[in-house]
């Protein structure tokens, strides 16, 4: 069924967010079955870690460890321990595409589940996530494509004319300056092309698109089409981001690894911070879902009905 814009309908950049917040709270379980999933890969990486770590600790290089050694004597430990080091890498690269494939594959179930206005369980969502993997990973290709595209087009357009404005300078503030503003710019540019691949996601699932193209397209034009609404909305999700991240370095600084009372607590902020960095995963989907549904219901369908829709596709 495809949703039509509704002026009316239409709610703010706030309520959309509220709305979302809702939502998060509705399927909560969601947040800890992510975080589970997430100790679960840190955990595949503490056997070859600790291994090494072992290694230090029967050397003289333990009680130096936490404040840093020799570059020289760093390297020379690095070769005598380079397969141990390697299998870490190995281990790490592995696990780094594995999860991102997981979060390609997450993607849908989590989106398909906060369309939902009753809980879902488990199974519902790996089926959901399932049903939807191949399209979203044809997404995550399309994105890969444009956001090479636009670096490559900055580089061939801009790149030179932006050196050549900060040597033309005669302070070094005003180069700094210049650069800021173009990382800026950038920041801005990928943002947005992130928001847009967030509604091509939703238009997914809740319209039951199948080509990603088109897909893309069209959460391209509610993007812009809705500008005042949907870039206000992604920034106040990324601002949040940034406060917590802000306020997770400012308490972090207040540990040290000096004894087991400050050991424990620093790990206890850190689950605190992972399940915040969960929640707010789900509040871009959550929020804009909110946002995109509110104007794309059609006068007479009930958010009952809606949901239903969703859950039989």
């Amino acid at each position: 069924m495809e949703y039509h814009e509704n002026e009316k309908s239409s709610i703010s950049v706030l309520g959309a967010f509220t709305a979302g917040t809702a939502r998060i709270w509705l399927h909560k379980r969601l947040i800890l079955w992510l975080y589970v999933i997430n100790l679960g890969f840190a955990a595949v990486l503490v056997v070859p870690l600790r291994k090494i770590l072992g290694e230090i600790a029967k050397t003289d290089l333990a009680d130096r460890f936490v404040t840093g050694f020799p570059a020289d004597v760093g390297l020379e430990f690095w070769w005598q321990n380079k397969l141990a080091f390697k299998a870490l890498a190995l281990v790490a690269l592995g696990l780094g595409v594995f999860y991102l494939l997981f979060n390609i594959f997450a993607g849908g179930g989590i989106v398909a589940a906060l369309a939902m206005e009753r809980r879902v369980s488990l199974r519902r969502f790996l089926n959901d996530a399932a049903r939807y993997f191949w399209r979203y990973l044809r997404l995550f290709v399309l994105l890969v494509i444009v956001v090479g595209l636009v670096g490559a087009g900055y580089q061939a357009l801009l790149s030179d004319k932006v050196e050549a404005l900060r040597e033309n300078v005669t302070t070094d503030r005003a180069s700094f300056l210049w650069l800021a503003l173009v990382a800026v710019v950038i920041l801005a540019v990928f943002a947005f092309v992130l928001m847009v691949f967030d509604y091509a996601k939703i238009r997914t699932v809740v319209d039951r698109r199948r080509s990603m193209f088109l897909a893309t397209l069209v959460g391209l034009g509610f993007s812009l089409r809705r500008f005042w609404q949907t870039i206000p909305l992604f920034g106040m999700n990324f601002v949040v981001i940034g406060i917590l991240f802000v306020v997770y370095l400012l308490i972090e600084n207040q540990f040290s690894n000096a004894t087991v009372a400050s050991m424990i607590g620093l790990f206890v902020v850190q689950q605190i911070f992972i399940l915040s960095r969960v929640w707010m995963r789900l509040s871009f989907f959550s929020s804009q879902l909110a946002l995109y549904q509110s104007v794309g219901r059609k006068p007479g369908v009930s958010k009952a009905s809606l949901a239903c829709e969703v859950e039989t596709t």
